[in-house]
C-alpha cells in the first residue's frame, strides 16, 4: 500500500509540473510565431492559437489543475512517508518524539520535492521553451479543460468579475502591440544574444530613428547643390552632370537658387540630346520638385516622395526659402550607411572625379592622401583620419554640406552617419599668380 500512495505521489508531481509549465508556456508564448505555424498547416499550433485566446479560461484551467495535484500530494504523501520513518525513529525516540519528526522531515521532503519537479524545473522549461512545450501541452490540456469545464467556470467567472468590475481594469486576449521603446530593446537584445549581426541591428535601429530626424539633418545645403540654369541647352546640362557626377541637377531660373523651377535628370537629357540635338533647351525634360518643409520627419518625407513617385525634394524654411535638397537616398542611408552603385562615381576610398575634386572616405588617413599628393598643412600623425580632422576644425558636430578651408583645398563634408564623417570632397582650390 505505501509504495503504490508513493508510486501517486510522484505521478501527482508531474502533473502538477504538467500544470505550471502549461501556465507558463500559455503567457510566454509568441502569438505571432502560433499564427505562423498555424498557416503552416499545424494542427497543434491552430489548437494553441485558440487556447492563447482564451488564455484566462485556460491558465484558470492550470490553477485548478495545480491545486488538485498540490492537495493530492499533501493528502497521500504524508502518511506513505510517515509510515516509512517511524518505526525508524520509534526505535531511537520515544513514540510521541518519532511521530513529531516524522511529520517535520516527511514535511521537508514532500515540500522539496513538490518545489524541485513540480514548479521550478517546469516553469524553467515553460520559460525557456514556450512555444514547443505548448504545443506539446495544447492537447492534454484541451482535454482537462473540457472534463473540468463546472469547475473551471466557478474560479474564473467570479475572478473576471472582480477584476472588471470591481478595479474597472479591462479584461482582454489580446496582447498590447510593443511600443518602438520596447522594440528597440528586444532588437538590442536580439544583437547582444546573436540572433541578429550587427548590420541587421543596425538596419532596424536606424528604421526607428527617421521619425526622430528631419529634412534639414539629411539635406545638401543649397550652397552646395549642383544647379543648372533653366536657359541652358541639353550639352551644358550633361556636361555639368559629367563634371559633378551627379545624375540628377536642380534647375534654377536667372541665376536665383532661391528661384527653383524643377529637377532634370541626366537620363531624360541624354533622350533629349538624341532627339533634338546638342542645343535642345533642357525646358521638356525639366521636372516640378516635390517642396517640403525642413521639419519634416524622415519616414513621411519618405513616404511622401514615394507617393509623389520623385526621388529628390527641394527643402524650404519656414519663410518658404529654399535651405537645401533631400533625396531618397540621403533617407534610405541613414537606415543602410552609405550606398554605392555602378554609376555612382563616388565609389572607392580615395576618387578624383571628372572635375579634378576628390571623393575621399572619413576613415582615409592624411598619410593616404599625403601618397596621392593631398597634402593638408597638418601633422599626419595628430589624426587618425580625414574624417577627425576636419571634426576637429569644425569644432562641433559635424553636418552634410560643411565646408572648411585648408591650404590651397576646400574640404566638404558629403556624408554624415551617427556624428561620424563618412565622406569628404576634396576640392584643390587654384594657386594665387605669384608676384615678381
Amino acid at each position: 500500500m505505501t509504495v503504490l500512495l508513493l508510486a501517486l505521489v510522484v505521478l501527482l508531481i508531474l502533473v502538477n509540473g504538467f500544470f505550471v509549465a502549461a501556465e507558463f508556456a500559455l503567457v510566454r508564448s509568441r502569438r505571432s510565431r502560433m499564427e505562423e505555424l498555424s498557416k503552416a498547416g499545424s494542427k497543434r499550433a491552430a489548437r494553441a492559437l485558440k487556447q492563447m485566446e482564451r488564455i484566462d479560461e485556460y491558465v484558470a484551467a492550470c490553477q485548478v489543475g495545480i491545486t488538485l495535484a498540490s492537495i493530492g500530494i499533501g493528502f497521500l504523501g504524508e502518511p506513505a512517508i510517515a509510515s516509512l520513518l517511524e518505526p525508524l525513529l520509534g526505535d531511537v525516540f520515544s513514540h510521541g518524539v518519532a511521530t513529531v519528526l516524522a511529520f517535520i522531515i516527511t514535511y521537508a521532503i514532500i515540500t522539496y520535492s513538490h518545489v524541485l519537479a513540480g514548479e521550478q524545473a517546469p516553469k524553467m522549461m515553460g520559460i525557456a521553451r514556450a512555444e514547443p512545450v505548448l504545443l506539446w501541452i495544447s492537447r492534454p490540456l484541451d482535454l482537462f479543460r473540457s472534463a473540468f469545464s463546472p469547475l473551471i467556470y466557478a474560479t474564473n467567472a467570479p475572478a473576471r468579475l472582480f477584476v472588471g468590475r470591481v478595479l474597472g481594469w479591462e479584461i482582454s486576449a489580446e496582447s498590447e502591440a510593443a511600443s518602438s521603446e520596447e522594440l528597440q530593446v528586444l532588437i538590442s537584445h536580439s544583437a547582444v544574444g546573436g540572433d541578429l549581426d550587427p548590420g541587421e541591428a543596425g538596419m532596424l535601429r536606424g528604421v526607428f530613428h527617421l521619425h526622430e530626424q528631419e529634412a534639414r539633418e539629411v539635406m545638401t545645403p543649397i550652397p552646395a547643390v549642383v544647379t543648372v540654369d533653366a536657359s541652358s541647352n541639353v550639352s551644358g546640362a550633361l556636361e555639368l552632370c559629367y563634371s559633378s557626377g551627379h545624375n540628377r541637377l536642380v534647375v534654377i531660373e536667372d541665376g536665383n537658387q532661391d528661384r527653383v523651377r524643377g529637377i532634370v535628370h541626366a537620363l531624360r537629357l541624354t533622350r533629349l540630346l538624341m532627339e533634338e540635338g546638342n542645343e535642345a533647351p533642357i525646358e521638356p525634360a525639366i521636372r516640378e520638385a516635390l517642396i517640403v518643409p525642413e521639419t519634416k520627419p524622415l519616414d513621411d518625407l519618405l513616404t511622401e516622395l514615394q507617393r509623389q513617385r520623385s526621388s529628390m525634394g527641394v527643402v524650404v524654411d519656414e519663410y518658404g526659402r529654399n535651405v537645401g535638397v533631400v533625396t531618397v537616398e540621403d533617407i534610405l542611408e541613414e537606415v543602410v550607411g552609405e550606398i554605392e552603385d555602378e554609376t555612382d562615381p563616388l565609389a572607392g576610398a580615395v576618387r578624383q572625379l571628372a572635375n579634378g575634386d576628390w571623393y575621399v572616405r572619413g576613415h582615409v588617413s592624411l598619410g593616404d592622401l599625403g601618397d596621392r599628393g593631398i597634402e593638408l598643412p597638418v601633422d599626419t600623425d595628430a589624426f587618425n583620419s580625414i574624417g577627425g580632422y576636419v571634426f576637429d576644425e569644425l569644432g562641433r558636430l559635424p553636418k552634410r554640406g560643411d565646408l572648411i578651408a585648408a591650404d590651397g583645398y576646400e574640404i566638404r563634408v558629403e556624408s554624415v552617419r551617427e556624428n561620424r564623417i563618412e565622406a569628404v570632397r576634396i576640392h584643390p582650390r587654384p594657386k594665387p599668380p605669384e608676384t615678381a
